[in-house]
């Protein structure tokens, strides 16, 4: 388990996160709602330790129990962009969250290779960044987030840029994957239909500043989810939202 205690982020002038908590189970997908401006992506920047300087964070962060410091290589983060660098090809991307953690680049890419064809990626080793599709250019930045094999990924709006078709088959890929290699996940989306296809638990933030306000389980596993059995569900995500809107 990994726990979120007592979350405050802000600067002189404001708060922008405020004594926020929250629990990620070993396995499974936990999505995070809110408004915009609520603090969602500065509380997943805060546990992977890379939150801007400028902000104020006070918090635990506890593993098992157990406090840790920030960086921790049990927690892997992917933001928004894929963040693949131009420069660099589609195996040396992928390999490179592996060399900053301390593998040479042979080792690294070594481990990733493997890899290419279970993520739809088989024959793009040689190719650069935009040479690539959005929906490859995500899953090649899935491959570097996942192949750290830590216990928990963070993914901050990893779809939101792609178009609707894509987003669905990325979606369908993404369960897949963890069904391969399951972790833990805190996913953070301002699509309701996202949360509720893909989550475990869905928890819906107010603010500012930030807070948890509602923490709500999503019904049967994401392969046996029609859209009548979500409709309920996603009136109920639209009304804490609306209820809690600054």
């Amino acid at each position: 388990m990994l726990d979120l205690r007592g979350l405050t982020i802000g600067t002189d002038a404001a708060m922008l996160v405020g004594d926020l908590s929250l629990s990620l189970p070993m396995t499974g997908i936990t999505a995070l709602i809110g408004p915009s401006g609520c603090g969602k992506s500065s509380v997943l920047k805060w546990s992977a330790g890379i939150l801007p300087k400028d902000l104020d964070g006070e918090g635990q962060l506890m593993l098992d129990g157990q406090a840790i410091a920030r960086p921790c290589p049990a927690i892997s983060y992917q933001p928004q962009s894929d963040a693949l660098f131009p420069w660099l090809t589609v195996a040396q991307n992928a390999a490179l969250g592996l060399q900053v953690r301390g593998l040479s680049r042979a080792e690294a890419l070594n481990r990733v290779a493997p890899l290419f064809s279970s993520f739809g990626l088989k024959g793009t080793e040689g190719q650069f960044p935009d040479q690539l599709s959005g929906g490859m250019r995500q899953r090649a930045a899935f491959l570097r987030t996942v192949v750290q094999d830590s216990r928990y990924v963070l993914l901050d709006e990893p779809f939101s840029a792609l178009d609707a078709v894509t987003r669905l088959r990325m979606q369908d890929w993404l369960i897949a994957r963890l069904a391969e290699r399951p972790r833990g996940v805190l996913l953070v989306t301002h699509d309701l239909h996202e949360a509720t296809r893909l989550a475990d638990v869905i928890l819906v933030m107010a603010g500012p500043p930030g807070r948890i306000v509602a923490e709500i389980p999503v019904p049967h596993p994401p392969t046996q989810r029609s859209e009548a059995a979500l409709a309920p569900l996603r009136d109920e995500l639209k009304s804490l939202l609306l209820e809690n809107a600054p």
